[in-house]
């Protein structure tokens, strides 16, 4: 496992004593997923939550009209799930698919929670990386109530250009609530306006 990058990610919110780092690792699974793999399904129990080692995933779900949705996108060093199915132990409806070889390092729903009363800084930890991500969703929702295509993608640039350079265009694309072939024409219009702009200084 790679103990140190998931140390690290830790220790933006919390300082943990080395007792308290061994029995996280000692409640912690190393899982690998292919390529096209499901982390997580749809109708499943998310049993794990799972911190990314290695590769890139994304969370969606499929509606009435098979249309798929991106809700997250997620790649090395962040966490990733169907976490209303994690939280409630109920079966979920999202899939959260490897997009190509990844890795975690996994806690199981049990071990969490008897961590909770063991690491009592965990459950600090993880109050407030999901405090951020609610808000991040809400965010995202006033994003797309109002503001343009253009604007919800140079926002999605600025925040996360490593996941712009990690995953593929249609994905990206779904995450923002438009076709592969729109978000290709604004990105050309945008490098566009660049060039422009350039041209004339």
């Amino acid at each position: 496992m790679e103990d140190a990058l998931l140390f690290a990610n830790f220790s933006r919110y919390v300082a943990l004593t080395e007792n308290e780092w061994q029995l996280i690792l000692s409640k912690s699974i190393a899982r690998s997923f292919k390529r096209g793999e499901y982390i997580t399904a749809e109708g499943e129990v998310n049993r794990y939550t799972n911190f990314i080692t290695k590769g890139s995933c994304r969370t969606y779900y499929i509606d009435e009209n098979g249309q798929e949705h991106v809700i997250q996108l997620a790649i090395r060093d962040w966490w990733i799930g169907d976490f209303p199915s994690f939280i409630t132990q109920q079966p979920g409806q999202l899939y959260t698919e490897a997009l190509e070889e990844v890795e975690t390092i996994s806690i199981s729903f049990d071990h969490l929670q008897q961590l909770y009363s063991d690491v009592p800084k965990l459950e600090r930890f993880f109050r407030l990386i999901t405090q951020q991500a609610y808000a991040s969703f809400q965010k995202r929702i006033l994003l797309n109530m109002g503001f343009d295509a253009e604007q919800r993608y140079l926002d999605f640039r600025e925040k996360y250009p490593a996941i712009e350079n990690a995953i593929s265009q249609k994905h990206i694309a779904s995450y923002l609530g438009m076709s592969a072939e729109f978000l290709s024409k604004i990105k050309k219009r945008i490098h566009l306006k660049l060039k422009t702009r350039k041209d004339s200084l």
